[in-house]
């Protein structure tokens, strides 16, 4: 059951904003933030939302293994082919498609606290009190420093832990089958690992929504949810917010007067690029 930071339910913009200062002076580090509007939902990728366990059922000892998720690889590399941007990397090309709806085992976040209180609150219809919205707040620097990665360091001749969210503009394509080739045998822990780009991926809907990701395997811990659980020094790498739902009505309406709107998050044009992905993804 999720333990929920606030106490009261979040009823304003202005109870959203207090609530996240407050938790950032005890978390002096990047945050990110995604909003789901309904609190049962996991933090789990598009992808693996329909898998199911491949193990065979002989009382052997075996490895976990999942199944019943597509070739995202392959597509994104059709997207890539059809894109012909030399700049660009398959990791890249796997925010955009994730941003237009291939499933991939890529979970978007922002870095923008009021875009995820719009995703929580965007398509939301009251029924009672006890279906809500929740704003989910990551700190990605932990996130990574639960993983199994490491980097080379140039100056100091040392391989180190990654204690940042990663930058993956200077990675080669191979790089990304190296990792994602097999999904239940990433190099990431049972955790996800935390990524960015500092290029302009020609998206309006990544820039506007300050869009960051964590990937994710296949083989996960399923309760307590991942972003829940606490390191040996009482650290968690996330919190999670309630939203009341009662009051989402006039906080959808503070967001408007903020100019957080369907046609300012979303966009109302398509760049070249975005165009280019959406016709591969229709031709999949």
């Amino acid at each position: 059951m999720t333990e929920f930071y606030n106490d009261s339910p979040i009823e304003s913009v202005l109870d959203y904003l207090d609530v996240i200062i407050e938790y950032s002076q005890k978390e002096p580090s990047e945050l990110w933030y995604r909003g789901h509007r309904n609190q049962e939902w996991k933090l789990r990728p598009s992808i693996f939302r329909e898998a199911v366990l491949d193990m065979r059922n002989d009382g052997s000892v075996q490895p976990i293994r999942y199944k019943n998720f597509i070739d995202f690889i392959n597509a994104v590399k059709k997207i890539k082919n059809a894109n012909q941007q030399d700049r660009f990397n398959l990791f890249h090309y796997s925010f955009l498609a994730q941003h237009y709806g291939l499933p991939t085992p890529f979970l978007d976040w922002s870095t923008d606290p009021l875009v995820a209180l719009y995703f929580a609150l965007d398509g939301y219809q009251y029924n009672d009190e006890d279906n809500f919205p929740v704003v989910y707040i990551l700190n990605p620097n932990r996130v990574n420093e639960h993983s199994m990665l490491n980097i080379f360091n140039s100056e100091t001749n040392k391989v180190e832990d990654i204690r940042e969210p990663f930058c993956v503009d200077d990675l080669e394509d191979k790089k990304f089958e190296e990792w994602l080739s097999d999904l239940n045998n990433t190099p990431f822990s049972l955790a996800p690992f935390a990524v960015k780009s500092n290029y302009d991926l020609r998206s309006h809907r990544i820039s506007r929504q300050s869009g960051v990701f964590t990937i994710h395997e296949a083989r996960y811990l399923k309760s307590p949810e991942w972003i829940f659980r606490v390191d040996e020094n009482g650290n968690s790498m996330g919190i999670a917010l309630k939203i009341s739902p009662s009051k989402v009505s006039t906080i959808r309406e503070q967001l408007k007067v903020l100019n957080l709107t369907h046609e300012t998050v979303y966009g109302t044009e398509l760049t070249k690029t975005e165009e280019i992905v959406n016709r591969v993804l229709g031709e999949i």
